[in-house]
């Protein structure tokens, strides 16, 4: 990379003089940037942190780097898109992609496509790349979701799946890390608090539940119990096409209809204009919950975990939200019941409605 020369301040000059030298270290501003990333993302990579005496990243990153909390969590996105994006990585290294064409790059590329989303940075301007980014998503988003359009993965190339593909999310353990987590998941599946097949994400979120119930429940003081879900999930819905997304940190995540559905039979909409209004009636999700032992009532399944009250005969088919037309179901299994179908007492489960707005996930 080559080295960064930054233009001398002098007051009191030409007003295009002032202009190119504030471009000139803009643009120096912008390398640098990407300069400490390619090291953050090494320091990442090799764990260097911990020949340098820190337990973890975010340690080293605010204790050695002087990094707010927010500011590590920027250059750990980028870190971790270059992490996965090889082909970007070295893009940006050489100087072939500069770091805001990277940015816009990381925002739709999978290993699969980076290629392709490389050299479209290389040969077009920044505004007609962002142009095309922001197209791609728009498109992936309304083929994801049913809407009209397909699913853009290469600049100039469209194919339509059904949904978009998983994010992986990687964890990375020592020996006694190791041992700790596979003796807890056998612990926590003997004592029934999750599933017997329930896969690694769902024992990691449903542990955070646990750990933010406990916390809510903690600070609200012994005589009070903590209400609500442990945490809320912000889905953004068209009222037009129904297609409904979420923000994360790895940008806007499109939903399948099936969880669109599930997620309408238990949920709070908010419209402009119109008070915030819950799908079912608090104190009837309560009733449903206590009724079914705040588990999952899918036979062998049990879940105790990100439960939500779903209406056996739908709302669209003239299902009521009274107490003897609701079922507790866990999260996996409510959206397996929209999108397949599945017996659970007290009547066969059909497909729900979904309803047009920004729905809040208990």
């Amino acid at each position: 990379m080559a080295a960064i020369t930054l233009p001398v301040f002098a007051a009191d000059q030409s007003a295009s003089h002032v202009h190119a030298a504030l471009r000139e270290a803009l643009a120096a501003c912008d390398r640098a940037r990407e300069c400490a990333v390619l090291w953050f993302a090494e320091v990442q990579r090799r764990s260097l942190h911990r020949e340098l005496g820190y337990a973890s990243l975010e340690l080293y990153a605010t204790q050695a780097l002087g990094f707010s909390s927010n500011r590590y969590w920027q250059f750990k996105r980028l870190a971790d898109d270059l992490d996965r994006l090889p082909v970007l990585r070295e893009a940006v290294a050489t100087g072939e992609v500069g770091w805001t064409k990277a940015q816009q790059v990381a925002r739709v590329a999978t290993p699969a496509t980076e290629s392709a989303w490389v050299a479209k940075a290389v040969a077009t301007g920044r505004r007609e790349l962002e142009r095309e980014v922001r197209q791609s998503r728009q498109l992936r988003r309304r083929k994801s979701t049913g809407g009209a359009g397909q699913l853009a993965l290469v600049p100039g190339a469209a194919v339509a799946p059904e949904v978009a593909p998983p994010v992986t999310i990687s964890l990375r353990a020592d020996g006694l890390q190791l041992a700790r987590f596979e003796a807890l998941v056998e612990k926590a599946r003997k004592l029934g608090t999750v599933p017997r097949d329930a896969d690694r994400m769902d024992l990691v979120l449903a542990a955070l539940e646990t750990m933010v119930a406990g916390g809510a429940a903690q600070a609200a003081g012994p005589a009070t119990q903590a209400a609500g879900p442990a945490a809320q999930v912000i889905v953004h819905q068209c009222p037009d096409c129904a297609a409904a997304h979420v923000v994360t940190n790895r940008g806007e995540q499109p939903l399948a209809p099936a969880q669109v559905e599930a997620i309408a039979c238990d949920s709070r909409s908010r419209r402009p204009g119109r008070p915030n209004r819950a799908t079912i009636p608090p104190s009837v999700r309560a009733t449903v919950l206590t009724r079914d032992r705040h588990r999952c009532s899918t036979p062998g399944c049990g879940a105790a975990h990100f439960l939500e009250v779903h209406h056996v005969v739908p709302r669209c088919a003239g299902g009521s939200n009274k107490a003897d037309n609701l079922v507790t179901l866990c999260s996996r299994c409510h959206a397996f019941a929209h999108e397949h179908g599945h017996a659970v007492a007290p009547a066969q489960v059909g497909t729900g409605c979904a309803s047009a707005g920004d729905l809040d996930l208990a």
